[in-house]
């Protein structure tokens, strides 16, 4: 019996490919690239490993921080996934934080009875200035991605773009992720949550009663929205957030805000919605950025698609 699972083992190890990863640009210096290709091929390779074996992944000598490496196993109890290229060519960039490699096509699989098929995305991986791996999460379309940030007015607003789109992205990854902490490090303390729910109320006409779609909104504080998050994330065996028409907005009249508006697709192993979400960020000094504003909105009342003045925006709330 034993010899049967050793040979099985070996048969899946055999099936998983092996992934050759190197820059096509973007680094001068070789002794980094070569460092960082190596890892970012290893990495892949684990993981093509780890899908085909149905089993959690092996982190442990791949030069992932502890945070990278926690986010990377929180992610892979939701989802699966594989590299189907063995060979793959991306350029390097260098942002804020140290290297960022976009771009490398993934099938992704999420775990759980109430999901079928497979989804084609694409991973990002980030490095520290030392090489070492910060970050392995699914990425914004490149396309998405390249318009925010060409309409960056100067060289800082052009930075704080690629940061909140880094952000949006680790963001959009907590919730994959089920990863609550992460998340209340995100918003600020005093942080305003505000969400929509379509309801029908009873619009008395001149022959009979009809019912009219209308939204109502709920507000809460940061603790309640977390305690109500935590229900979900229990209740849920997976949850797949994608975001999508992203604008970035940089506040006409308070220094160091930024205001995102995404449209969002919820898809859980109990529930799926579509709707707008608004982010009000701001951005101090030495010190990460922290969301003082959610709200969710359906992009649907009834049959009628929300109006996009409709949609929550910077001029709605008050910034002291």
């Amino acid at each position: 019996m034993l010899l049967l699972i050793c040979l099985q083992m070996t048969v899946l190890a055999s099936l998983a490919q092996n992934v050759d990863f190197k820059f096509s640009g973007g680094i001068s210096r070789s002794d980094m690239s070569s460092s960082m290709e190596k890892r970012i091929s290893k990495l892949l390779t684990e993981i093509n490993a780890a899908c085909s074996q149905n089993r959690e992944l092996q982190l442990e000598s791949l030069h992932l921080t502890p945070r990278a490496g926690q986010s990377l196993q929180m992610l892979w109890k939701n989802f699966h996934f594989r590299c189907d290229e063995t060979k793959i060519r991306q350029l390097c960039l260098q942002d804020v934080n140290g290297y960022e490699v976009r771009g490398i096509a993934i099938t992704l699989t999420p775990m759980g009875a109430n999901f079928n098929g497979e989804l084609s995305r694409e991973l990002t991986v980030c490095f520290a200035p030392d090489q070492e791996i910060t970050g392995v999460h699914m990425a914004l379309a490149n396309n998405v991605f390249l318009s925010i940030v060409d309409k960056g007015r100067d060289v800082t607003d052009t930075r704080r773009r690629l940061e909140i789109l880094k952000f949006v992205e680790d963001f959009r990854s907590y919730y994959d992720e089920k990863d609550l902490e992460a998340l209340r490090n995100v918003y600020s303390d005093d942080a305003l949550i505000i969400t929509g729910k379509v309801i029908h109320r009873k619009n008395l006409g001149s022959d009979q009663a009809q019912m009219k779609p209308e939204i109502v909104y709920s507000k809460q504080n940061k603790e309640q929205y977390l305690t109500s998050l935590q229900r979900i994330f229990k209740n849920n065996t997976f949850i797949r957030v994608s975001f999508d028409d992203i604008k970035v907005k940089r506040h006409p009249a308070k220094a160091g805000f930024y205001a995102v508006t995404l449209h969002q697709k919820w898809q859980s192993s109990n529930y799926s919605d579509d709707g707008y979400v608004f982010l009000l960020w701001e951005f101090k000094e030495n010190a990460s950025p922290v969301v003082h504003v959610r709200t969710w909105q359906p992009d649907m009342i009834g049959s009628r698609k929300l109006d996009e003045d409709e949609v929550f925006n910077e001029n709605d709330f008050f910034i002291p």
